[in-house]
């Protein structure tokens, strides 16, 4: 039995980046070995198990063979017999076919280690072309390792993988995992530019011209990199704002784009409010008091104002990304921000006696009149 640490743990620790997680393969060992020594067994598909202390995960060697469409049909083979090399074989691109044994020498039967010297992504065998998944991995590798480039010959293979349209059978699940370790990067432009290359952005984001709006996308994400580790999830939904504004209004058509993602519901919300209010957010300081508070209302400023307070951030840098002036957001950003201190300052004189309707009449009438005095 013999372990060695594998993947992106070696890739990064070539290349002086911070290590953030370990992944490590057991050779010549059996399910069965691993749970005598402590390892607690996680997953289905393949053996893979977590160290007793330190909680890491461990895989068995193994090795795959394709048995139908997508990033899950392959019959995995995992057994003591299977070599290290064989294990390696199956990975994606060579710099993340790198071993690293327990005495720091390292295994490269695929010469990954010249790739990184040489800042080249490069898939590491035919077999590259079986996993459409692969293409968004090397995508958001490009966004990581933004001074390399990736080898003719796998960009080749990327594109028969999107002609193929395997690519549509991947669940929203693993590209959503892929697109937003792509947008925590600053430079998650160069993941959507190789997406779009090898003809695979179509078949993620329909009625999507990326090029038509490839320099508001740049911007975009320019403008948001101060998210990129608090709120990748934001700069997707950055992305998908850009190329669905126009004339002050965000088309409904950006829910054909989210088809295949997996939004969690406080984005889902963001993106209804602003469909529905970014034109009279936009010009909200010329509306007349009350059309004012019935937007805050149906902004739910009142309950949950920092909803409210992104929309507004979100408007912001679309408006800007788009080369537009954003003073008139910036100017209800102020002015909100004053009425929240009437508010906060104001205590209601409530009649208990009243009905429901009758209080919810009281309060409105009440922060009427208090958005009348600013």
């Amino acid at each position: 039995m013999k372990i060695y640490l594998v993947g992106g743990a070696v890739r990064d620790k070539l290349l002086n980046i911070p290590v953030k997680d370990k992944d490590y393969l057991v050779v010549g060992s059996s399910p069965r070995e691993m749970l005598d020594l402590g390892f607690k067994p996680i997953g289905n598909d393949f053996p893979v198990f977590l160290h007793p202390k330190t909680k890491e995960e461990y895989a068995l060697a193994r090795t795959e063979r394709k048995d139908g469409t997508g990033h899950k049909g392959f019959i995995f083979y995992a057994s003591q017999e299977v070599k290290l090399e064989q294990d390696l074989e199956r990975r994606d691109i060579t710099i993340n076919a790198i071993a690293l044994d327990n005495n720091n020498n390292y295994i490269d039967p695929f010469n990954g280690i010249d790739d990184l010297k040489n800042r080249v992504i490069r898939h590491v065998s035919q077999a590259f072309e079986e996993d459409p998944l692969r293409v968004l991995r090397v995508a958001r590798f490009k966004a990581k390792l933004n001074s390399f480039s990736i080898h003719d010959e796998t960009l080749n293979l990327m594109h028969k993988i999107a002609e193929s349209g395997e690519i549509q059978t991947l669940s929203s699940e693993r590209v959503m995992i892929e697109l937003l370790r792509g947008f925590e990067q600053e430079d998650a432009f160069s993941m959507l530019e190789v997406l779009s290359n090898c003809g695979a952005i179509g078949l993620i984001f329909p009625e999507i011209d990326f090029k038509k709006n490839k320099e508001k996308i740049k911007k975009i994400l320019s403008l948001s990199h101060h998210l990129c580790a608090s709120s990748p999830n934001k700069r997707l939904l950055l992305f998908l704002f850009i190329i669905n504004f126009d004339k002050n209004k965000l088309d409904n058509k950006i829910y054909e784009n989210i088809k295949k993602l997996l939004l969690p519901s406080s984005e889902k919300k963001l993106i209804e409010l602003i469909e529905k209010n970014s034109n009279i957010l936009i010009n909200f300081l010329d509306l007349e008091h009350k059309k004012q508070l019935d937007c805050l209302y149906g902004c739910d400023f009142f309950r949950r104002p920092q909803i409210f307070r992104e929309v507004i951030d979100i408007l912001e840098l679309v408006l800007k990304g788009n080369g537009k002036s954003s003073k008139s957001i910036e100017d209800t950003r102020k002015y909100v921000n004053l009425y929240q201190d009437l508010i906060n300052g104001h205590q209601n004189k409530i009649d208990k006696t009243l009905s429901g309707q009758e209080i919810k009449k009281v309060i409105y009438d009440e922060r009427l009149l208090l958005l009348k005095k600013l």
